[in-house]
């Protein structure tokens, strides 16, 4: 099987790879593919060094699979072309998440998308696939009506240049944290990336606000749940808002549901789902955070608790690595269910 990983530079891309040797995906050849300014490197495989090349539809010709984590302009470029020559690509971008014809899928909260071998097929946002490996269990359990969504999303979600700036503006306020309690607001370091400070602070806008208000990252966030889960009319609410971790998304969560579901049926229902690890015992300690979830392949939920004054509802809390299990993992095991099983 000849597997191409396009975008193989870029943070997704190398934990592609990784992934890929982990689990010991059946990889007979490997085709590093990136931008021109990225071609020549190489990057470690099984114990060698593979040349990365440029992208382009003449490298992928010959390819079964494409992981591919190279932005939505560059994958309505050339994926569509790709798959009509027979390369299956699964797309890590937002460019064809909501087309009709194409899966958004999270195969252990949706796997019946990926019934009849497509050839494109789309991995949700980060933080849509750290709330549903949460949700889809319970909506199997007892019929979701509702959500309302607040992300806490890391820096690296906005690559390496975010993780970049956070780390710089810690080193330039460094020895001058006592003053924040009442800063020179003209002094605080800021940057292109997200705009406003983000060292000790926290930024309400991941994404650019449309003109309903919304970003759009919780236009993605909002939209996504309703295809994975097959509710058209579902009604979801999001705030997405940038916290100054390098690592690891979470979401708190507000879920109503058509009949009443205790927190004890919950984590029970959690606790037999696939993609999830139930950390639910505050009283010792024990409670999903983002560092925690960092290179796990699964997302943690905890904080599971009832709604007062509605017993169709919970709230709950759940964290996932946004480069590991909300982006290249999920990329794997779309991969894995096409092609191994």
């Amino acid at each position: 099987m000849r597997v191409a990983v396009v975008g193989a530079t870029g943070a997704v891309g190398r934990e592609m790879t990784r992934i890929l040797e982990e689990r010991d995906f059946p990889v007979d050849e490997l085709v590093l593919l990136a931008s021109a300014k990225s071609a020549g490197r190489t990057l470690r495989f099984r114990g060698e060094e593979v040349t990365v090349r440029e992208l382009s539809l003449e490298a992928l010709l010959g390819v079964d699979v494409a992981l591919v984590s190279a932005g939505a302009a560059v994958s309505r470029s050339f994926v569509p072309e790709a798959a009509a020559a027979g390369t299956t690509c699964i797309d890590n971008s937002s460019a064809f998440r909501m087309e009709p014809g194409v899966p958004l899928a999270i195969p252990e909260v949706n796997p019946e998308a990926l019934e009849g071998a497509p050839r494109i097929v789309a991995v949700p946002n980060c933080t849509t696939i750290t709330a549903m490996l949460a949700v889809g269990p319970l909506h199997r359990a007892a019929g979701l009506r509702g959500l309302v969504l607040s992300s806490y999303q890391s820096v690296s979600g906005a690559g390496w240049k975010g993780e970049r700036e956070l780390f710089e503006q810690i080193e330039k306020l460094r020895g001058r944290e006592e003053d924040l309690g009442r800063p020179d607001r003209e002094a605080l370091p800021e940057g292109e990336v997200f705009g406003k400070t983000i060292a000790y602070n926290v930024v309400a806008k991941v994404g650019d606000f449309g003109p309903d208000g919304y970003t759009g990252e919780e236009s993605k966030i909002m939209a996504e749940p309703r295809k994975i889960l097959g509710l058209p009319e579902l009604r979801v609410v999001a705030t997405s808002v940038r916290v100054p971790v390098p690592v690891g998304h979470a979401v708190s969560i507000l879920a109503e549901f058509s009949r009443p579901i205790s927190p004890e049926e919950a984590r029970e229902a959690l606790r037999a789902a696939p993609g999830v690890e139930v950390r639910d015992d505050p009283a010792n300690g024990v409670y999903p955070s983002p560092i925690e979830a960092a290179g796990l392949d699964v997302a943690l939920v905890g904080r599971i608790r009832r709604v007062e004054h509605d017993p169709n509802a919970l709230a709950l809390f759940s964290c996932a690595d946004n480069l590991r299990m909300g982006a290249a993992l999920d990329a794997v095991h779309v991969a894995e269910h096409l092609f191994t099983r």
